[in-house]
């Protein structure tokens, strides 16, 4: 092919020239309409080549047409004027890669496949169905062993406005305990970080903001589970938490809340491991970065919280966390009573019922100079 496209390019130049030496010896002619013919000298001249072979075909209907004494169209439209196929030259050998003319391929084109190995996992494994199993080449089942619950995680709803209340949170473990840093020096395996949220959404009333108020609580922290030269029995625990917190809710004024502590938390549980317990837990904390947005925040918080959970491990449990504002008038109570429902689901499924009742200023940071009174049902994860 390569060929016959080189002559047909050589034609094409040696008339253009011809012609254009013809049009400076009369600069007063007008270009030249007249399309090429096959009798053009450069044509003729080339050997074992013929009017055919570069698409040249005679036109019937325009044999009277004065300007093409001939009757012949270079490269006609072939949607009007249909005509056979060029032909290569006689000593041209056909490379098997001209254009069929048949409106359908002869072959299906051939899918040629990848031989590159593949760099993800999952392309892998989605060929046969599943995605990899934990602790794949990724190392999730070490990244996920670092986690653990942290408060509790719940989702409860009610009829009164904000319908749904949910909170989420985990702890991350920053160093791994086998870890040849932890090994060496296990001070390093109590650095945590926290992250905890709790959504309140609104889906009772159209007219207003289904999202409600969210408040993001991100921590940095210390966490001793025992205290180091303290012996306790099964089931007891003497551990301490210090760190900073931060807790925002992402609005914009006059609707955002925002603050800064630094808090110390000792935790203190008694019980056995198998039937009842009971933990007491205070937060104490200061505010560290003046409260610029809300400075009246301590009126309604105060400087600390207390946490009690009673109960039986594997049974009915109830919790209360409750505040004291700074006057001593002003404060909040939230109950959360929940039953497992393990056993009652045969094993497969770790939830618990839960009933919420909250009383007081700050059932969210949006309200926390508000005064709400509010019950709630639904399900908790972690209790």
């Amino acid at each position: 092919m390569k060929r016959p496209l080189f002559q047909l390019g050589l034609i094409l130049f040696m008339i253009a020239a011809s012609r254009g030496s013809a049009r400076a010896q009369d600069e007063s002619l007008p270009f030249s309409d007249t399309p090429f013919s096959p009798s053009d000298p450069a044509i003729a001249a080339m050997p074992g080549v013929s009017a055919a072979d570069l698409g040249f075909v005679a036109d019937p209907v325009d044999d009277d047409d004065s300007s093409n004494p001939g009757g012949i169209d270079l490269m006609d439209n072939q949607a009007t004027k249909p005509s056979a196929p060029m032909q290569p030259p006689g000593n041209i050998q056909p490379t098997g890669l001209e254009a069929n003319p048949s409106s359908q391929p002869t072959s299906a084109p051939t899918t040629i496949a990848s031989t590159a190995p593949s760099t993800q996992p999952e392309q892998a494994s989605a060929v046969t169905g599943h995605f990899p199993a934990i602790g794949g080449t990724f190392g999730l089942e070490e990244f996920v062993n670092h986690f653990a619950p942290y408060e509790p995680m719940y989702f409860v709803g009610s009829t009164q406005a904000p319908n749904i209340k949910f909170q989420f949170s985990l702890r991350y473990r920053l160093f791994t305990p086998t870890g040849s840093l932890a090994t060496a020096h296990p001070f390093f395996r109590g650095f945590n970080f926290a992250y905890s949220q709790t959504s309140f959404w609104n889906v009772s009333n159209i007219n207003q903001t289904f999202f409600y108020d969210t408040s993001y609580r991100p921590e940095v922290f210390y966490y001793l589970e025992s205290l180091p030269g303290i012996k306790t029995d099964p089931g007891d625990q003497l551990g301490l938490q210090f760190g900073l917190g931060h807790e925002s809710n992402g609005q914009v004024d006059p609707n955002h809340r925002s603050m800064n502590i630094v808090f110390l938390r000792p935790i203190v549980t008694v019980g056995n491991d198998a039937g009842w317990f009971f933990t007491f837990a205070p937060k104490f904390y200061d505010y560290i970065d003046g409260l610029p947005l809300n400075p009246d925040m301590p009126k309604y918080r105060g400087y600390a919280d207390l946490r009690v959970v009673a109960g039986l491990r594997d049974s009915l449990q109830l919790a209360a966390i409750g505040r004291v504002g700074r006057d001593g008038n002003r404060g909040s109570i939230q109950l959360d009573l929940t039953y497992p429902l393990t056993k009652l689901l045969n094993g497969n499924m770790d939830i618990s019922l839960d009933a919420q009742y909250f009383n007081g200023y700050g059932d969210s940071l949006l309200t926390y100079n508000q005064r709400t009174t509010i019950f709630r049902f639904g399900l908790a994860l972690v209790r």
